[in-house]
């Protein structure tokens, strides 16, 4: 029988540090940036059957980007945000459990997306709150932004924890692999008497979690061909 699985290769923007352990895994991944991402892609689809989009970091961004793509290249699949990949959420879980057991209150964040982010830019976070929560049994639990023009602030959230809801002990989980404690947040812990852990998913994770991001694109693919050929 043939080998229907087709030739994939990866376009990974921003993906200097991830494209050639994915690679390994996928068998082509380059990394590219935005003013190049639609050339590379043009160029890749020369010799592959299917060329996936995808960035290193979880949440929906290069909407437009993608989209034009796929307008160029009719062999692109562009993924937008792969947070709510289970192998992420299983692996935030799974990292956040001891401590959420242990009465922890469970602060997820995420970098600040800026002032002018869109609402699906902005809703991620929540659904991932809520799935880890759901996950570990966390009923203590609150999400917040590092950064300054998106409310709630990292440093706010942790100051009301600490302060008007009296938790002394606070288990920040940020969403995005690789991602180390902030300086800041553990001198706003110290100020008021609390302790802050930032549990962390090591940052070699991310091409587990974009090999599964692929390898989701290409049964989706298949299963959908497979679909065409049935005869009604």
């Amino acid at each position: 029988m043939a080998d229907l699985t087709p030739h994939v290769a990866v376009a990974v923007l921003a993906g200097e540090r991830v494209a050639g352990p994915l690679a390994e895994r996928t068998g082509h991944a380059v990394a590219t940036d935005p003013a190049t991402h639609a050339a590379e892609v043009a160029r890749l689809s020369v010799d592959a059957d299917l060329v996936v989009g995808v960035a290193p970091t979880p949440w929906p961004q290069h909407t437009a980007l993608h989209a034009a793509t796929s307008v160029e290249v009719a062999k692109y699949r562009g993924v937008v945000a792969w947070h709510g990949l289970p192998l992420l959420l299983d692996a935030l879980a799974q990292a956040a459990a001891n401590g959420v057991a242990g009465g922890a209150h469970l602060l997820v964040t995420a970098p600040d997306p800026g002032p002018d982010a869109t609402p699906e830019e902005l809703t991620f976070l929540r659904e991932v709150t809520e799935q880890v929560a759901a996950r570990t049994d966390a009923t203590a639990r609150s999400l917040a932004w590092r950064g300054t023009s998106r409310t709630p602030t990292a440093v706010d959230a942790l100051t009301s924890v600490l302060t008007v809801h009296g938790r002394r002990d606070v288990l920040e989980l940020p969403v995005a692999p690789g991602t180390p404690a902030d300086p800041q947040l553990l001198d706003v812990a110290a100020q008021h008497g609390g302790r802050l852990t930032t549990v962390d998913l090591r940052a070699g994770f991310v091409v587990d979690a974009l090999a599964a991001v692929v390898a989701t694109v290409v049964a989706q693919e298949l299963s959908s061909a497979d679909a065409a050929e049935v005869p009604s």
